[in-house]
């Protein structure tokens, strides 16, 4: 039932403090929500790692975080072994496969070559080229240099010089005209008179090498050079030697991978022959 000033005529309901006789607060003020008590900590902080941190920066972010996390107390601790880093993947050592020599590698190829243990390697990632009279480059990666610096008037002075080339698919006609065509171009480029004047050369015949653990046959093409005699430290001849894989070796790239030598005769200590092949005979897949 409903009295005057539509109250309800039914006795009400109050809370009484049992020592002192005093009412308590009304009902409705006791059932109205509680405040929202915010946790005085900031809540735990996302982190971003930059390149540049590396995996001592990854420690410091672990151990700021694991702080933030305690002073919470919204979650345990994580355990040691949470925090234990993996210890980081060393480099894979690529080992020669010919006793005593050394491994070649290169950034830029697919592929690895054996050199003499006194030639001296270059970085994966160095390229060494020449630009010929027509205005083309010409380079080599995964370079190794024989009695390299020797002659003080050239930078790039070598007894011998060895290295990966590629000459496109469309250029050539089939992997003999890629080796010999691969010659020339570096016959020019390296031996070429000032003034465009092509040198003296003498291309042999093309030769079969058992490549990439012996399952593929490439093919090599050696071109005897006579440089220009106002050429620094000139020899009397120079053999290049390329020895042109298969465009299966390494399928879909539409060239010809090479792996050229560039080696001064009739010289003392002149790499012979039979040294360049066994180099071409040790390339295999990196």
């Amino acid at each position: 039932m409903t009295g005057p000033g539509g109250h309800s005529d039914e006795p009400r309901t109050w809370f009484v403090d049992p020592l002192t006789g005093q009412p308590l607060e009304p009902e409705s003020e006791q059932t109205s929500p509680l405040p929202v008590v915010r946790d005085a900590v900031p809540p735990r902080r996302r982190f971003r790692l930059g390149p540049a941190l590396g995996i001592f920066g990854l420690i410091l972010v672990l151990a700021v975080g694991t702080t933030a996390t305690y002073q919470a107390k919204t979650a345990p601790p994580p355990s040691a072994q949470d925090l234990v880093l993996p210890d980081p993947t060393p480099p894979s050592r690529i080992e020669p496969v010919i006793e005593g020599w050394q491994p070649v590698q290169s950034d830029d190829h697919p592929l690895v070559f054996d050199v003499p243990p006194d030639w001296k390697i270059e970085d994966p990632d160095v390229a060494i080229g020449y630009e010929t009279p027509a205005g083309d480059l010409v380079t080599l990666q995964g370079v190794a240099r024989y009695h390299r610096d020797f002659c003080p008037g050239s930078d790039l002075s070598a007894r011998a010089t060895a290295g990966f080339t590629t000459i496109d698919e469309g250029e050539v006609g089939g992997v003999a005209q890629a080796a010999e065509e691969t010659t020339l171009r570096w016959a020019e480029a390296a031996y070429g008179a000032l003034g465009g004047q092509s040198p003296k050369t003498e291309i042999g015949k093309a030769g079969p090498v058992r490549v990439l653990e012996g399952g593929t046959t490439a093919t090599a093409v050696t071109t005897t050079v006579v440089p220009a005699p106002d050429a620094p430290c000139p020899a009397p001849s120079v053999a290049i030697t390329a020895i042109a894989l298969p465009l299966r070796a390494v399928p879909g790239s539409g060239r010809y991978h090479v792996l050229l030598v560039q080696a001064d005769q009739e010289i003392p200590d002149a790499v012979a022959r039979d040294i360049v092949l066994k180099m071409g005979e040790s390339i295999r897949r990196e």
